[in-house]
């Protein structure tokens, strides 16, 4: 054996071990510690909430909104209000326009709720459909949750919410959906989505995708966004997040399905635990097999804890967005306001980890009280570390600013100079 030659070898092999460990460092992902907030906020339009996002085919941002008016007619006029709607949104951070009348969206008004709420405020689904008993009406409204586009197919989760078991309960989730190319939305089961009758009596078929589940579980949803037209995702699978039911919500549930199968319930898959090797284990079919992809602080209100995830092709990193409403051991749903905290994974289904948490966030005045926390999944800065947050501020009881509020955001990594 030629030891010289040997030697030579060792020397080189060790050299290239230690170029490749210097050079590994580089590919190495950051990880985020912290959140500075601009303390300027955008408060935009009449009122409203949710504001979940999705970024369309186009390029432009569409958002659902509830529970309000959305913008003003251009004469200045009050628009209807209604339970849900889809807005496009273009733009950018700073002069961001929303145009309600670009999508030909179904006509899901306000109806009714007079035992709840007092007088209908028309025009209403009981002036248009005067046979239909109160009753009736209180048990059958629609709020739009998650929505995304796919493929230039932009589908909207809507959760079914009933007065049986205590209002603003969700039991049940449809999915309508709007064809690449094509004007009108259909229900997940073919129907025409625009048919008032349909989901005012429940004719026509099963609406629900998901309607008494375990622990009404997947009731109100939300969906990881991968960029414009969902086209940073590489394995082709769709994946939605939703708490755990009304009573449960602290338990984070998720479900996974391909990407051209999500109108059909039998190809869904339930995450149930991530294994020894960092990956997600599903189950297709038995949804009381799911399991907690992540758990949140308890004791908090059923309306807390829906993420809004986003895929940061600039970090390499989800980060997901969430808050809670009606602190523990407040009577009142906005008695103070709701929680905010951020986490991050490089994985979809985690593990999760929090690097930003306040129990009771504010911005500006101390009247304020946040509601359901989304991120925009556009208008993310070239080094990704600056997003945009969007909530709903209940001040005032749901007046003063329940609206479009936007603030930028500025994620602080621990590889920052």
């Amino acid at each position: 054996m030629n030891y010289r030659y040997t030697n030579v070898f060792i020397i080189l092999l060790f050299t290239l071990l230690i170029v490749s460990c210097k050079g590994s460092k580089k590919y190495s992902v950051a990880h985020p510690i912290g959140v500075e907030f601009n303390t300027k906020v955008m408060r935009l339009g009449d009122n409203g909430d949710n504001w979940c996002m999705t970024i369309g085919e186009d390029g432009s941002l569409y958002t659902a909104l509830c529970d309000g008016r959305g913008w003003y007619n251009k004469d200045g006029s009050m628009k209807d209000f209604k339970n849900h709607q889809v807005l496009k949104i273009t733009g950018g951070p700073d002069s961001a326009s929303f145009h309600p009348k670009m999508i030909h969206y179904p006509d899901y008004s306000r109806t009714g709720l007079t035992e709840i709420h007092g007088p209908i405020m028309p025009p209403d689904s009981v002036i248009e459909y005067p046979r239909l008993s109160k009753k009736l009406l209180s048990d059958w409204n629609w709020y739009g949750y998650g929505i995304v586009s796919v493929d230039g197919n932009l589908y909207q989760f809507i959760s079914h919410c009933g007065a049986r078991k205590g209002w603003g309960w969700f039991d049940g989730t449809q999915v309508i959906w709007r064809p690449k190319g094509e004007k009108n939305w259909k229900r997940w089961n073919g129907t025409d989505a625009h048919d008032r009758n349909r989901w005012l009596l429940n004719e026509g078929g099963n609406q629900l995708l998901f309607f008494n589940e375990p622990d009404n579980a997947f009731s109100f949803i939300s969906v990881a966004q991968f960029g414009k037209d969902y086209q940073e995702n590489k394995d082709g699978y769709v994946y939605i997040y939703s708490p755990e039911g009304n009573l449960k919500a602290s338990n984070l549930n998720m479900a996974r399905v391909k990407k051209e199968d999500i109108l059909n319930r039998d190809k869904w898959e339930y995450f149930t635990r991530i294994n020894e090797k960092g990956d997600a284990e599903w189950i297709k079919g038995d949804i009381s097999k799911r399991g907690v992809v992540h758990q949140f602080p308890e004791g908090w209100g059923f309306y807390s804890w829906s993420p809004s995830v986003v895929w940061n092709k600039k970090l390499g990193l989800f980060i997901m967005v969430t808050g809670g409403t009606q602190p523990p051991g407040t009577t009142e749903t906005h008695e103070k306001s709701g929680s905010l905290m951020f986490l991050y994974a490089e994985k979809p289904w985690g593990p999760w980890k929090q690097f930003y948490w306040k129990e009771n966030w504010q911005v500006g005045e101390e009247i304020n009280r946040l509601y359901l926390p989304q991120l925009a999944p556009k208008w993310i800065s070239e080094d990704g570390k600056t997003m945009q947050l969007v909530f709903s501020d209940a001040a005032n009881s749901h007046t003063t600013y329940y609206k479009w509020n936007m603030l930028e955001v500025r994620i602080k990594m621990d590889n920052d100079k």
